[in-house]
């Protein structure tokens, strides 16, 4: 419980200010506008909303570019709404088109983390690192992994790991 409400604060807070400070790949997307809708939503916290807007924007990205944000977008959204699995496979996707944006490997990291998947979770980390090594949400992700790593490694220890 404590992981998603750090998760759902840190995508609240991530989406929109981070954002802004770190404008090293854009994520708003101007010309399709139930793209930028989406965008918007998700930046405010209605994942619903982002999600279906940025769906139905898919539909009509023609550029890479629009279909990698869309699809790092989407992955954003999922997170929000707890279905991490699917926020995988949109990072993914949009990782299949674009390698080099350091969010989707930032919210893939978080996908992996809150399905257990530390090491993983890590290893997106630090791909991420590697593009954009000041990043601010890529520091508070790799807290959470941190975290996340003690805290297993305590259950293990404890004898109260979960299979």
């Amino acid at each position: 419980m404590m992981m998603l409400r750090i998760t759902v604060i840190f995508l609240w807070t991530g989406l929109g200010v981070i954002q802004a400070a770190e404008s090293v790949n854009q994520t708003i997307i101007g010309t399709n506008p139930s793209l930028s809708a989406g965008a918007h939503a998700l930046r405010t916290g209605n994942f619903d909303e982002g999600l279906t807007l940025t769906l139905d924007g898919l539909n009509f990205a023609l550029t890479l570019r629009d279909r990698a944000s869309a699809f790092s977008n989407l992955c954003a959204g999922y997170l929000g709404t707890r279905q991490f699995v699917k926020a995988m496979e949109a990072c993914d996707k949009a990782l299949k088109i674009n390698d080099q944006n350091w969010r989707i490997y930032n919210n893939r990291a978080l996908a992996l983390l809150n399905l257990g998947r530390i090491v993983a979770a890590r290893d997106d980390l630090e791909k991420g690192l590697a593009l954009n090594p000041n990043s601010l949400s890529l520091a508070k992700v790799a807290g959470l992994i941190d975290t996340q790593g003690r805290s297993r490694v305590v259950a293990i220890d404890r004898g109260i790991e979960n299979h």
